[in-house]
């Protein structure tokens, strides 16, 4: 017996409607209403939404209805890129079907593969996979896919871009069973486009906000241009002590740039954890669960992050390093202003990044614009000069040089300086964070003027009880010193 209850007119079982009650889902999104008719009706389907939307109940609550009680094969097949994807979607459709008797495992490689396959021994009805560890078990024989009859490929644009396409293929043709296809995806690139049609019947096509645009409304999109790569950390660092995030992501484009950002995090006392490929799957999962847990506000995380892994309540998006391409950068900001929420979401852009950054922007075809803070930020310039001085030097030129928002300041040894004098503001600030710097915080740059941040000022907050002057903050820059030069600042946050 089904209802036409919470769920407008699509015909859910009461017991599931029941469910979805019990953990506040009362109305559809969008991509829900559109592909859970279709599904329940036995089509094929092409699923195209941002992340954020609603894909994983998409297809788990027909999955949850249509699998027989009771049933020792395994009925249902969901692939997924990764081993935190894989933990997400077994969640969802676990919290829904509790109703139900509904054996359900994972099968995902940095996990132990004995534990799985005593776990496919209990005969599970559904699977949620990644394609390795599962081609590793088809081929032992561990896992029998003859009875499948509804497929889910989740996430498959990153599929492709991982590399996945042959073993998505592998998987679909080791299903001898005549099966339902579903895939779901915020893109759909030519190759997975030629999967479609190649693997699929007549599929039925749902496309939710086309060309990736995100609601303006709900997520406010920014950039800060700084002068020049080596001021880009200082900057990063200003930031978030003028935004102070609730709960925020920073992206890096590399995993040494993510070790590297989140230990000057820790070296200034800033709580934050760190989520890359080079982590053991316990690992990235203490860390997940320290910043769910709000025992941080900061998650300093590759791309590995950005894939449709569902973070509650992230209210700021930092982009250390510009995005790759078009997709990448909509990935990342998906992050936040999920399912109704507002958020922000802000791109650092600094030397050759620029003209990456320019082309971006034309792509995404969204009002992005530059970033104001509470504070001036030192090392930030204009957009378009950053421009003008990126292709000089890509001209062999040089560019042209900038000090700053105020007066430009050298050293007598010719060394440059970013800050110079400010007029109008609360500090006289020739140089970093207080006093002398050598390649960090605090610190004797050589070639520089040694700064002064006295005035009146007094952060607290982000960073509690500092009151930044030359006298607290002089360091010395050597070298062969073996503590950490940011071990030795005293800032504290108030995390």
């Amino acid at each position: 017996m089904s209802i036409k209850l919470v769920f407008n007119d699509i015909e859910i079982d009461k017991e599931l409607i029941s469910s979805l009650r019990k953990e506040g889902i009362e109305e559809p999104t969008e991509i829900q209403e559109k592909a859970i008719p279709l599904l329940l009706d036995g089509e094929d389907v092409i699923g195209q939404a941002n992340t954020g939307t609603g894909k994983t109940l998409a297809f788990g609550i027909p999955i949850v209805q249509m699998i027989k009680e009771g049933t020792r094969d395994i009925e249902a097949l969901v692939l997924v890129p990764t081993r935190e994807l894989s933990a997400q979607v077994s969640k969802e459709i676990k919290r829904i079907s509790r109703y139900k008797s509904l054996r359900m495992t994972k099968v995902c490689g940095g996990e132990s593969p004995n534990i799985q396959k005593a776990s496919i021994r209990r005969n599970p009805s559904l699977v949620v996979a990644t394609p390795g560890r599962l081609i590793d078990f088809i081929e032992r024989g561990v896992v029998n896919l003859d009875w499948v009859k509804f497929l889910v490929i989740d996430e498959a644009d990153t599929m492709l871009e991982m590399g996945f396409i042959n073993d998505i293929e592998f998987i679909i043709r080791s299903i001898e069973n005549k099966h339902q296809t579903a895939l779901f995806s915020a893109t759909f690139p030519p190759p997975i486009v030629q999967l479609a049609k190649k693997y699929q019947t007549q599929a039925k096509r749902i496309m939710i906000h086309e060309d990736n645009k995100i609601s303006e409304e709900k997520l406010e999109q920014y950039y800060l241009c700084v002068n020049s790569e080596r001021n880009k950390q200082d900057l990063l660092i200003e930031l978030l002590e003028d935004i102070k995030p609730e709960k925020g992501i920073i992206f890096c484009r590399t995993k040494s740039d993510s070790n590297r950002i989140h230990k000057v995090l820790r070296g200034l006392e800033i709580k934050s954890v760190v989520i890359n490929g080079d982590m053991s799957q316990s690992q990235r999962d203490r860390s997940m669960k320290n910043f769910m847990d709000k025992r941080t506000r900061l998650i300093v995380a590759t791309d590995l992050l950005s894939r449709g892994i569902h973070v509650e309540n992230v209210d700021y998006i930092i982009n250390y390093n510009v995005p790759k391409n078009r997709d990448s950068y909509f990935h990342r900001i998906g992050r936040t202003a999920r399912i109704g929420n507002k958020g922000k979401a802000i791109t650092i852009v600094a030397g050759r990044e620029t003209r990456d950054f320019v082309e971006l922007k034309r792509e995404i075809k969204c009002n992005v614009t530059p970033f104001k803070g509470k504070q001036i930020y030192r090392y930030e310039v204009p957009l378009d000069e950053q421009s003008f001085r990126d292709s000089g030097r890509r001209n062999g030129r040089g560019g042209s040089p900038r000090y700053g928002r105020g007066s430009p300041n050298r050293s007598s040894s010719g060394g440059r300086r970013y800050g110079g004098n400010r007029s109008g503001g609360d500090n006289n600030r020739s140089g970093g964070y207080g006093g002398n710097r050598s390649g960090g915080y605090g610190g004797n740059r050589s070639g520089g003027s040694s700064g002064n941040r006295e005035g009146s000022e007094n952060r607290s907050g982000y960073f509690t009880g500092e009151n930044r002057n030359n006298s607290e903050k002089t360091r010395s820059g050597n070298k062969d010193n073996k503590k950490s030069q940011y071990k030795k600042r005293s800032r504290k946050t108030t995390y």
